[in-house]
């Protein structure tokens, strides 16, 4: 039977770069000795406290419709935490709860975008992002940007890209995969931009906590443009909750309407036990600071056996829990070094074709597991890649 054109706009390459990971998934079921590097999903438990909350919210049988924006203890939680990143002016109102970042990207494209009109993304960027853009019958338009400026934002070819057609542009930072943090001046004047060129700039933060050397910067920090600005972010890495699914937007009031009409007719709001948890989740400001050290710690540890290789290059990520490596030099693309490295060496990590184009000789490496068994992976690495060379 046929299916609709959908199926096509959602399955692009990008799609398949989880297929190592995958495969070394059932490798480990098979009782191999793998070190998986490849998922980003903090091997840490929720904290105690949050798991206890969503057990006294079932208790509470708490187990109904939520309103479709969301619980409002929740969107006033979260308004709280928005405040504290962002300077202030954040009402609940400006809050749609979602489940999960994921889901919130998905329907903020499907009430932003159309088709003919085209959607600006800053490269390397997000696996995901073009079957988010494309569902909506959008056009993807790719700006690659400069490893030599550490994949900062370059103004001059995003301008160069708007056209009559553009709807909206969509970064991500801390950013996944390079681990960049784009400068609190290059977001203020991409915001300008869009507001000058009536467009819309969404701001994927959800590694907002895993900033390491610099604090967390925003767009949306910039008031005067925040008419032009959504935000998108979630509990997944900053508390250790991905497998919970909770997330948000934060927009103009027009846009938190339209998701909630698109969430009635989608999903009919997120669980309640789950959200009534997630208000003690951000009250919890103990938790992302741990998680901050640990994954820094890891980063240096990781890098510093790294270092060890004269062949693979990387851009020291400033926040994250990902490393974007340069595997060119050893005569294989991304795709067949992961693949390999597997095999050979029991690593698994992400070729960088997922990525975007332009990183298909590149592999993404996560700070996913603790020090010893990340410098164990980076030996292996390093050794994998000095037996490439002739």
């Amino acid at each position: 039977m046929k299916t609709s054109e959908l199926t096509k706009r959602i399955s692009g390459p990008s799609s398949k770069a989880w297929a190592v990971g995958d495969r070394a998934f059932e490798l480990i079921e098979q009782g191999e000795d793998i070190i998986h590097l490849g998922i980003g999903d903090p091997d840490f438990d929720t904290p105690e406290p949050i798991v206890n909350a969503i057990g006294s919210a079932l208790d509470k049988r708490k187990t109904h419709y939520s309103p479709l924006a969301g619980e409002m203890k929740l969107r006033k939680q979260i308004a709280v935490h928005a405040n504290t990143l962002y300077g202030g002016g954040v009402e609940s109102e400006h809050i749609a709860v979602l489940p999960g970042a994921q889901a919130a990207l998905f329907s903020s494209f499907l009430c932003l975008s159309d088709f003919g009109d085209e959607v600006i993304i800053l490269e390397p960027t997000y696996a995901t992002y073009p079957a988010v853009i494309q569902a909506s019958g959008a056009k993807l338009v790719r700006i690659v940007l400069d490893v030599e400026t550490d994949y900062q934002i370059n103004l001059s070819k995003i301008k160069s890209a708007i056209t009559n057609k553009t709807r909206a542009i969509l970064i991500n930072s801390p950013c996944n995969p390079s681990g960049v943090i784009f400068s609190q001046q290059n977001l203020n004047d991409l915001a300008k931009l869009c507001d000058i060129n009536n467009i819309w700039l969404v701001s994927d933060e959800v590694y907002w906590s895993l900033s390491y050397e610099e604090k967390h910067h925003s767009a949306y920090s910039q008031r005067e443009t925040r008419g032009n600005v959504i935000v998108v972010n979630s509990l997944s890495k900053s508390h250790a909750m991905s497998g919970w699914r909770v997330g948000w937007v934060i927009a103009p009031p027009g846009i938190i309407e339209a998701l909630t009409n698109l969430s009635q007719a989608q999903y009919f709001g997120v669980n309640q036990f789950v959200q009534l948890a997630a208000v003690k989740a951000l009250k919890d400001h103990k938790s992302p600071k741990q998680f901050q050290k640990i994954f820094r710690a890891r980063r240096d540890a990781f890098l510093s056996k790294l270092d060890k290789s004269t062949i693979l290059r990387y851009t020291q990520p400033q926040g994250g829990m990902f490393v974007l490596v340069d595997v060119s030099s050893t005569g294989l693309d991304g795709e067949a070094f992961a693949e390999q490295l597997l095999d050979n060496e029991g690593v698994a990590v992400v070729p960088g074709f997922g990525f975007g184009p332009s990183m298909k000789y590149t592999i993404r490496v996560g700070f996913l597991t603790d020090i010893p068994r990340l410098e164990e992976a980076a030996n292996r690495l390093v050794r994998f890649a000095t037996s490439l060379l002739p």
